[in-house]
Parts: structure tokens; sequence; C-alpha cells
């Protein structure tokens, strides 16, 4: 009985270290990360003519996200995004998203479920040439599955003028975080668990059987 015990409490001491590990991945600082003064990116060398334009198309992104109202999707997505060759890059390696309407698909997806984003627009890194432009900020998104999981964010992208506004053509969302060691602790907490469950059990069908 007494092992039983003793791996019982293992059980439990486990689930709180991967509590506290899994912890680790509340690392945006919201204030820090949205403030001007702690920019890690330079401004960029567009014209403050071009930068006012693509801060302002930034801005309307921002809200987007910030209302996430479904019912508006079509009017967002007809303002802020091109119609040719649009390509979208998610945070996880599968989701590679080429083409208008699959750009629309992962947007709505997004304002349904996946959390409340905010980016450093102000901030924000753009070059321009032409036509084109590119640009570069940070953020951080509080997911809907948890308020005590919020992530910081990258968000880059190029956009283009067309009907006489800027557009995406590209973007690409990525974590901005390392998750190397979390990753690993997270896997062998888990699969020490998991062992530690099984032998609890085959420990205590072995007692039972002996009673």
């Amino acid at each position: 009985m007494k092992d039983l015990y003793r791996i019982l409490l293992r059980i439990v001491i486990l689930f709180i270290v991967l509590f506290l590990v899994t912890r680790l991945f509340k690392s945006a600082d919201e204030s820090v990360i949205l403030s001007p003064g702690n920019a890690v990116y330079s401004s960029g060398d567009a014209p403050d003519s071009v930068r006012s334009e693509i801060i302002k198309q930034l801005k309307r992104f921002q809200e987007g996200y910030t209302s996430r109202n479904t019912s508006e999707i079509d009017s967002f997505m007809s303002a802020l995004y091109s119609r040719e060759n649009i390509l979208i890059l998610g945070t996880m390696p599968g989701e590679i998203y080429q083409g208008y309407e699959r750009a629309t698909q992962l947007v709505k997806s997004d304002w349904e479920s996946w959390g409340d984003c905010r980016f450093g627009i102000e901030n924000a890194n753009i070059s321009s040439s032409g036509n084109t432009s590119w640009f570069s900020t940070r953020g951080y998104v509080e997911f809907d599955l948890s308020r005590f999981l919020v992530l910081p964010l990258r968000l880059t992208g190029v956009m283009v003028m067309e009907d006489n506004a800027w557009k995406f053509r590209q973007q690409q969302f990525q974590f901005d975080i390392d998750f190397s060691f979390s990753l690993i602790a997270t896997l062998l907490i888990s699969l020490w668990i998991l062992v530690s469950i099984v032998l609890f059990i085959v420990k205590a069908v072995k007692l039972s059987g002996k009673s």
C-alpha cells in the first residue's frame, strides 16, 4: 500500500511541475511589447506618406481582429486583402493558405476560435519601393481557450497598391517564443506521468488480487 501512496504522490508532484512548466508559455508582457519605447525594429525607409497609409490599413486590420465580427468578414477582406496571388502563413507548419477564399477562411477561423490579438502598429517597421511595401511588427495573442495563455507574436507581410489602397499580398504570423525547453520538458514529464499511472494501476490490480 505504501508503494501506491508513493506513486500517487509522485503523480501529483509531476502534475504540479507540468503546470509550472507550461506556465512558461505565458511570457508575453503586453505593456512591454506594445510600448513604442521598446520597439525592436527600426521604423523602415518608407516615405511618411506611404507609412501613414500603411499604418491606417494596419489599424483597420487591428480593428477587425479586435471586434472579430464575422458578419463583417467580406468587407474586411475586400478592404485589406489583394485578390491576386495572396499567401498567408499561419503559426503552425501546415497552415499555408493560398488564394483569396482560403485567406478568408483563415481570418474567419481566427476570429471564431483563436483569441484576442494586439499589435504594435505605430512602431511597426515599414519599408517600400514603388507600389510594393513590406512591414514587420510585434504583438501578442490571448487565447480564448484560456486567459492564462498569452503568447507573443511576430506579424510580417507584403502589401501592394491595388484599387488605390494598400492591400496585403502576403502575411506571416509567428509565435515569438522559444518553445524548445518547454516542449521537451512537457513531453518528458507527460511521459513520466503516463508511466506512473500505468505502474499505479498495475500495483493496484495486484493488491486487489491478493485481498
